[in-house]
């Protein structure tokens, strides 16, 4: 994408990052990207990217047409941006509850909403302001979901037989020695490979003690131990819920 096309997200109120083939190369977590960033050293070759921060915005993802039309309904009032293979929709965050992510929350949809995640754009957007809010009807769908991902634990063998997500830049069995993989992947690999080792079997003080390896293996990781420790008591309470 263009120099100018990254400056107009910025003028719009998004955090950007610039990505290559859907990648980011920045720990966007940590950086923000600036205007004064962008007319450095902004190449055509990278497109745009905007980062979620958890508070302001969501995007329901849908990876094809299919199951867009399906649920087109839910999310008719968003703002649709269509991709190569479906369609992203846009809103607001609700103000008192802000959504959390949800990925896999039907098959071929996620709700994009981490504080560590992003969305590459396919051309312009609305000002952040003007993001229409969410019906009462998605949010209903949202909340009240249970996400369609096995709840019984997995054997090695289907573990290993499972396609890596492309949002995870390194396999879960390897984080434990070489960990995290690329800055701005992290939070997304953290959470399934904690949830990975619930349908395991292993116990939470496990969990803990391998959590902590990884992280110890990755150099760019930014969290504290009790960060760590709180993700994987969220894990287990919702885990606890499902059995």
């Amino acid at each position: 994408m263009r120099k100018i096309d990254a400056l107009d997200a910025l003028r719009k109120g998004y955090r950007i990052t610039p990505v290559i083939n859907k990648k980011p190369f920045l720990p966007f977590k940590t950086l923000e990207v600036d205007k004064h960033w962008v007319l450095r050293n902004w190449k055509n070759e990278y497109d745009v990217a905007v980062v979620c921060r958890g508070v302001d915005w969501f995007v329901v993802d849908f990876d094809n047409e299919e199951v867009f039309k399906k649920l087109e309904l839910l999310v008719a009032n968003g703002f649709v941006e269509q991709t190569k293979r479906g369609y992203h929709v846009y809103f607001s965050q609700p103000r008192e509850s802000p959504l959390i992510q949800v990925i896999g929350i039907v098959n071929n949809v996620d709700i994009k909403a981490s504080g560590n995640n992003y969305v590459v754009t396919h051309g312009p957007l609305p000002e952040l302001d003007d993001l229409p809010e969410p019906s009462d009807e998605l949010l209903d769908f949202i909340t009240n979901t249970i996400p369609e991902k096995t709840t019984r634990k997995l054997t090695i063998k289907e573990i290993e037989n499972i396609e890596s997500d492309t949002f995870i830049s390194q396999p879960l069995f390897d984080v434990i020695e070489n960990g995290w993989g690329e800055p701005g992947t992290h939070d997304d690999t953290i959470t399934n490979f904690i949830w990975m080792m619930f349908m395991l079997g292993a116990s939470t003080s496990a969990i803990k003690y391998l959590t902590l390896l990884a992280d110890s293996a990755t150099k760019t990781s930014t969290y504290t131990q009790d960060e760590l420790f709180e993700k994987i008591r969220k894990a287990h309470m919702k885990w606890s819920c499902k059995q």
